[in-house]
């Protein structure tokens, strides 16, 4: 019977077969984290554990209440904010009634369409 030479390793290089193992697990935890980090974004934080820490109802309806009653007097105030310039913050309704009156600014010249000429 003639000598036969066996392949008695898997793999010839094994630090290709590692660099390649690193890589592949490198890509997956990069990939991970990745789709991790965006599933935060897009739906916040997870809830915690239990009720410590958290904000009664009572104090949130509160605040919104304070704050909404703050941006409804702002909304409906007079104030000037630049005496010398004649700039002054006027009520939201009576900006409204100002400019249906005086109209709105319009284009002088119509739009042209872009083609290639214009473009040039």
């Amino acid at each position: 019977m003639a000598d036969r030479a066996y392949e008695r390793e898997d793999l010839a290089d094994h630090r290709r077969g590692l660099r390649v193992a690193g890589a592949i697990v490198g890509g997956l935890l990069i990939g991970g984290f990745s789709v991790a980090g965006l599933a935060a974004r897009v739906f916040g934080p997870a809830p915690g554990e239990g009720t410590e820490g958290a904000v009664p109802t009572d104090a949130l309806r509160q605040l919104r209440a304070t704050a909404e009653a703050e941006w409804a007097a702002r909304a409906a105030a007079w104030e000037w904010l630049d005496p010398r310039n004649g700039v002054a913050r006027i009520p939201v309704a009576r900006a409204v009634e100002l400019s249906l009156a005086r109209g709105f600014p319009t284009r002088r010249d119509p739009p042209r369409p872009v083609t290639a000429r214009t473009l040039r």
